[in-house]
């Protein structure tokens, strides 16, 4: 079972990429998802999330606002390690044995890939993978990217302020492909580096 590890910043093309290689036949671990799934009320994390950071960021409904979160925890470099050192370590208890585990099946998937947007600020996740590749993309159009798809500016510019530059995750990465063109270019570049990295894996 091969792990690939995955990481670009916010409107970097990593959506795009996940669907590639599921359909490549790939099983995706979004280390988001399962983080959102750690912040569920009456968890452990939760908890900690929400006395960290204010009963501000909770919603009517009970459960954490993530817009209201994220308000609170970009502020600053120091508020988002805040986050993230409640977090990651929850997400790595799920993530690691849930490999194991799929390594141990009869029929183990032949290939997975684990989704970490912040690999930088929680590089033990490196250590789950095989390889590391890094998706980059010009700043600017990050940002065009992610606005079109509905988030805020200003929010989207906090974020990345908060987070590891594209040259930090290449610094870490074993491959790096830079999605600078169009999706056709982004696709062909997948590819090419599926030909020279993953096809060969047994």
């Amino acid at each position: 079972m091969f792990v690939l590890v995955v990481t670009g910043g916010i409107g970097a093309g990593k959506t795009s990429a996940m669907e590639f290689f599921r359909q490549k036949g790939a099983v995706v671990l979004a280390l988001d998802d399962i983080a959102k799934h750690q912040l569920e009320p009456n968890s452990e994390v939760y908890s900690e999330v929400v006395a960290e950071f204010g009963e501000g960021i909770v919603g009517q409904s009970g459960r954490i606002d993530p817009q209201a979160l994220a308000r609170e925890a970009f502020v600053s470099p120091e508020s988002a390690a805040r986050l993230n050192e409640i977090v990651h370590p929850a997400v790595l208890r799920d993530v690691g044995p849930g490999l194991t585990e799929m390594g141990l099946l009869p029929n183990p998937p032949q290939m997975v890939v684990l989704d970490v947007p912040l690999l930088v600020e929680a590089p033990v996740f490196a250590e789950l993978g095989d390889t590391v590749l890094a998706i980059s993309a010009p700043e600017e159009e990050r940002i065009r990217r992610a606005v079109k798809l509905g988030m805020d500016e200003d929010d989207v510019r906090a974020r990345i302020a908060c987070q590891a530059s594209d040259g930090e995750r290449e610094a870490i990465a074993d491959h790096v492909i830079r999605n600078d063109g169009t999706l056709d270019d982004f696709r062909a570049s997948l590819e090419r580096f599926w030909d020279k990295v993953i096809a060969d894996e047994p």
